[in-house]
């Protein structure tokens, strides 16, 4: 047995090693591409990102758990990935992106789910998590303690309320919030999501003294964007404070890898340098848009200008991608999501991006 030992020694082989695992791989679905509008081919706003086994959910709205049913996702993820939803991320509280939370949060727990549901979002969502825990109460008792006897821990929520700043990491990924501009509904926050390659030193990454690149409107932009404005924007939510770990629990920073890719979610908002900087040189952007026309046609001049004040038309949504140098533009809570409208969408965003552009629908997957 020892000479056999020296000899796998001397050959460079260790007769105890086992093959490698495989590196776990980070894909990014449109789980919903949707607005308020109900529309049987769209899902309201949600994105999924599976990073080897763990899922992470960014907005729910109407209809995303049976677009995580869709999915085929690893067999030991369970019903709607109830056993591997490591967090869910909220951009705001519009009820277009939360009207599909009180499924999953109770859909989750009842096939799978034993640890409590982590849910970040802006101030607000604290107060969510308490009122979704009291609309389920009675549920909660006769599932827990009388019929299925689920594990009680599974009908909770963990709240993290979120700065700008990174909000989750651990060996594989690195998830950012950065603040958008949404206004009048604020804070929102887009996000940022790194995937490490393993043992690796840290590539660029935006930090404090970063230049963001001036956002210029185009000709089509209807967003008033004054100097005023952007000084009170710059001042306020562009401030950034890079977090490590949960704010909250105070977690030390981690050790410098390498990013092997990167993708952005826009959230609701309309452009800002904020949102460039944070998205430079991602793999992917996904980023909403809309078609001014639209809102001219179906809504009161006043609603018009409203929708048009905090929304990325087709043209400004061009304008972020090549600004902030992204490989593949995709469009989400596309407004209007009829396909005649897709055409339009691509003409009016290549004039100004000449990346690779696609407007999502339910269930893709970059």
């Amino acid at each position: 047995m020892r000479r056999a030992f020296v000899f796998a020694v001397m050959l460079g082989v260790c007769p105890l090693s086992l093959p490698a695992a495989e590196p776990p791989e980070m894909q990014v679905i449109l789980l919903g591409t949707g607005y308020p509008r109900p529309d049987p081919e769209h899902a309201g706003p949600a994105t999924a990102v599976l990073v080897g086994e763990k899922l992470f959910v960014v907005d729910a709205g109407r209809g995303v758990v049976l677009r995580l049913a869709a999915l085929d996702l690893p067999p030991s993820c369970g019903v709607v990935g109830s056993r591997c939803l490591a967090a869910v991320f909220l951009t705001h509280l519009h009820s277009d992106h939360t009207a599909g939370l009180p499924d999953l949060f109770t859909t989750s727990w009842i096939f799978g789910r034993a640890a409590p549901l982590e849910f970040y979002g802006p101030a607000g969502t604290r107060e969510m998590a308490a009122a979704l825990e009291k609309y389920f109460a009675e549920d909660i008792r006769i599932r827990r303690d009388l019929t299925e006897m689920l594990p009680a821990a599974g009908a909770t929520l963990n709240v993290h309320q979120v700065v700008q700043g990174v909000m989750y990491e651990d060996e594989a990924v690195r998830v950012t919030a950065f603040a958008v501009d949404h206004r009048p509904v604020e804070p929102a926050f887009g996000y940022r999501f790194d995937f490490f390659a393993p043992s690796s030193a840290d590539e660029s990454y935006p930090q404090d003294s970063s230049s963001a690149l001036p956002f210029r409107q185009g000709t089509a932009s209807a967003v008033p964007n004054d100097d005023k404005e952007r000084r009170a924007f710059r001042s306020g939510a562009q401030t950034p404070r890079f977090l490590r770990g949960d704010p909250e629990l105070g977690q030390p920073p981690s050790p410098a890898r390498r990013i092997v890719k990167t993708v952005v979610i826009s959230g609701d908002t309309r452009p800002s340098d904020n949102l460039i900087k944070f998205a430079r040189g991602a793999d992917v952007l996904i980023h909403e848009a809309y078609l001014p026309e639209h809102f001219d046609d179906v809504d009161s001049p006043a609603v018009a200008a409203r929708l048009k004040r905090y929304h990325t038309s087709a043209d400004e949504v061009g304008q972020v991608a090549a600004a902030a140098g992204v490989k593949l533009l995709v469009l989400t809570h596309v407004i209007p999501g009829d396909p005649e409208s897709e055409k339009i969408f691509l003409e009016r965003a290549r004039k100004h991006f000449k990346g690779e552009i696609v407007v999502g629908k339910d269930l893709m997957r970059f």
